[in-house]
Order: structure tokens, then C-alpha cells, then sequence
């Protein structure tokens, strides 16, 4: 099958340079090509499945659509918008309102969402429902009621584990904090795994109270990342380390525009990507500290562990990426995007990203901006070790 799918997407290779690091390579794997919606990239559970919608409404049906990475082929799970209307929809004045939708997993034909009330007001209620391919709902189960000051977003799905992520922070008079919030795929009986409390910063520029939360790629460690930023009149911000298994959790001061976050495969450490600065810091997650930071790309927004776990690879706004061996941060080695990439990562500015395996890298292609086409195109790249 590999050797198939070499020969059907024509993979370029690109440097063997004699470096540790440099033995590593991405390679253009193909191209695929799918609706115009807004945006919304997501691990789905098996790495083998990116989602690259949101849930979208295309006249009386509403669409998510799916990359299979091992196919190249874009899968479209279509459900009656009048069902979703009806048991999920909100009345306004005679008129009703669907809900919103992102795409939690993605396994064996079904599609589990994540359903988010659209009321206007101050709260609102949001599911989790599973979609088949003949557009019935098989299941649905309550996720939470989301209230002023509040927000849930979808961390991620652990397949292995069967149960999706998810993390409900809060805001208000009486301070901040962070839920995260398990739904178990079998039963959809969802519990609290750990709460968080955070300190109160005061809002000055509008970004004090944005939250991030980072899975490792088993889900057995989390990391919560407020935002911070240089240049800018607002308090320090934390990352918090959290093992939803034994309780513990531990922070760490965040580095500036934290957007890459990776922690390595044998859960020892976890590495932080400083998009302003151009660094990365490494935790020792036994010590609970930073132990060692090292240069890196300037506007860097993903880090990605390599397949075998020996490497890390920084992807920044650029038509080149930076790679480092695993454990150390040592040896690092730049090395120039393939030709067919390269356009599609000038312009990543934070989009993108990679399968849960880190072997495939996804980003929008580069568009004409003098003429918007019907449909959206997707570079996916190749990590090799």
C-alpha cells in the first residue's frame, strides 16, 4: 500500500545531509480538494482521519467532511438540517435557529459532533451526537450548559482510550478556572477529570483570559496555556501541566505567543514554541520546571514529533522548518520545504496541522486572491524519519 500511494502522489525527496537531525525529511505526499467552509482543522481519534470542517449547511442538509490520510480522498457525512433543527434547534420570534457544530471524532463510518445552541443570549446548551452514513443520529448525550463567561472547546479524541476531551473555562467575579471534561465514546457518560483554578488576571487588552489546552498524543497529560505576549501592558501568564490519572499538576512561566506544543513520546518532557520570540523551551515533567531552551524559527506555530519519536520538527510561517533530535533539543538542522509545499507554508500563519501519529502534515494551498474559487485545496505533506 505505501508503495502505491508513493507511485499515485509522486513524493519528492529532499535532502540527505550528513547530520542526525537532517536524516530526517517532509516530502510532498499530494494534494486533495474539498468544500469552501470556514476553516477548522482537528485530530479526530484515529490518526489515519483529519477533520477539515466545521459542521456546515449547504440548503436543507448539513455537511462535515473528513480527509482520510491513508485514501487522499475527502469523506462528506451529510445529516437533514430540519433533524437538527428539530431536536437541537432554538426558537427565536418564530424563527429557528441551527445549532453550530465541530467535528470530535470520525471512526468506521460515524461522526461524533459536537453540538453548540446558537440563542444570542447569555447561555447556551451544547451535545454530543453521532452521525452515520445514511444521515441518521444514532446517539446524542448532554455536554454542559455553557454560561456568560464560559467557553467549551474540543481538546481532542483518544481512540485507544475511547473517550473525547474537552475543556470548559470560566470566567468570572469569583475567578477562572479550567474543567476538563471526559465523555467515555461507549457509554457518552461525561465526568470531570480535573479542575484547574487559575489566577485572576486583569484585562487590560482583551487576550488575558485566552486559554489553550494542549493533549499529549495519548492523552495522558495536558497542558493549559495562558496567553502572554511581550510589548504588551498584561500580567505573566502560566502554563499548567495536568495528569487528569493521579490529580497532579504543576506550572510553569509561559513563554510569549505559545502556539506550538508537543510533548514527547515517552512522556518525559514537553516543549513549548515562543512564536515572538523564536524559541523553544523544554519541561522536565518529573522536575515540573523549564530545563532547557534552545533557538528556533521566528513566527514558529507548530511543533511536531516525528514518527519514531527522535525528532522534533518546528514549522513556522516560512518556506523553510527546523528540526532537532529528541531528547536534547541538539543538533538542529534547517532545511527548505519541497517546491510543491513551500508557497502553502509562507502563508501558514497558524494554520495547518498535523496527524495525531505526526506523520502527515495538513495546510491550505495558496489561493488567488483576485478570484475565489468554489471549492478549497489542501497540501499534505510527509514526515519521514
Amino acid at each position: 500500500m505505501r508503495l502505491t500511494l508513493i507511485a499515485r502522489f509522486a513524493v519528492f525527496a529532499l535532502f540527505a545531509l550528513s547530520s542526525p537531525a537532517a536524516a530526517q525529511r517532509v516530502e510532498l505526499a499530494g494534494r486533495v480538494t474539498a468544500s469552501r467552509t470556514v476553516l477548522s482543522q482537528r485530530r479526530v481519534g484515529e490518526p489515519r482521519y483529519i477533520a477539515i470542517s466545521d459542521l456546515f449547511y449547504q440548503d436543507r442538509t448539513g455537511v462535515i467532511e473528513v480527509l482520510d490520510l491513508e485514501t487522499r480522498s475527502v469523506i462528506q457525512v451529510a445529516v437533514k438540517r430540519a433533524l437538527l433543527e428539530r431536536r437541537f434547534g432554538h426558537a427565536n420570534d418564530g424563527v429557528v435557529a441551527v445549532p453550530q457544530g465541530e467535528v470530535v471524532m470520525y471512526r468506521d463510518g460515524i461522526a461524533g459532533v459536537a453540538l453548540s445552541e446558537a440563542t444570542g443570549g447569555k447561555s447556551h446548551r451544547t451535545w454530543y451526537i453521532e452521525v452515520n452514513g445514511s444521515g441518521k443520529i444514532t446517539r446524542a448525550a448532554g455536554l454542559a450548559t455553557v454560561g456568560e463567561g464560559e467557553q467549551l472547546q474540543v481538546v481532542g479524541t483518544d481512540s485507544v482510550g475511547g473517550a473525547a476531551w474537552f475543556a470548559l473555562t470560566k470566567v468570572s467575579a469569583r475567578g477562572r478556572g479550567v474543567v476538563l471534561r471526559r465523555l467515555d465514546l461507549g457509554s457518552l457518560e461525561v465526568r470531570d477529570a480535573q479542575r484547574v483554578e487559575l489566577t485572576t488576571r486583569a484585562e487590560r487588552g482583551g487576550r488575558e483570559h485566552a486559554v489553550d489546552v494542549h493533549a499529549a498524543a495519548d492523552f495522558s497529560k495536558f497542558a493549559i496555556v495562558e496567553y502572554a505576549e511581550d510589548g504588551v501592558a498584561m500580567p505573566p501568564g502560566k502554563v499548567i501541566v495536568v495528569d487528569p490519572v493521579t490529580g497532579a499538576t504543576f506550572g510553569v512561566p509561559a513563554p510569549p505567543t505559545v502556539y506550538g506544543v508537543a510533548f514527547s513520546a515517552d512522556d518525559r518532557f514537553a516543549y513549548l514554541a515562543s512564536a515572538q520570540r523564536g524559541t523553544i523551551s523544554r519541561i522536565d515533567l518529573a522536575a515540573g520546571r523549564i530545563d532547557k531552551q534552545v533557538a528556533a524559527p521566528r513566527n514558529v506555530h507548530h511543533l511536531i514529533v516525528s514518527p519514531t519519536g527522535t525528532r522534533l520538527l518546528a514549522f513556522a510561517t516560512s518556506n523553510t522548518y527546523a528540526v532537532y533530535d529528541l531528547p536534547d533539543l541538539k543538533a538542529r538542522s534547517d532545511a527548505a520545504h519541497p517546491a510543491g509545499l513551500a508557497p502553502a507554508m509562507v502563508q501558514l500563519h497558524g494554520e495547518g496541522i498535523a496527524s495525531l501519529d505526526g506523520a502527515f502534515f495538513i495546510v491550505p494551498d495558496v489561493e488567488d486572491r483576485h478570484r475565489i474559487p468554489r471549492d478549497r485545496t489542501y497540501v499534505v505533506a510527509r514526515i519521514i524519519d
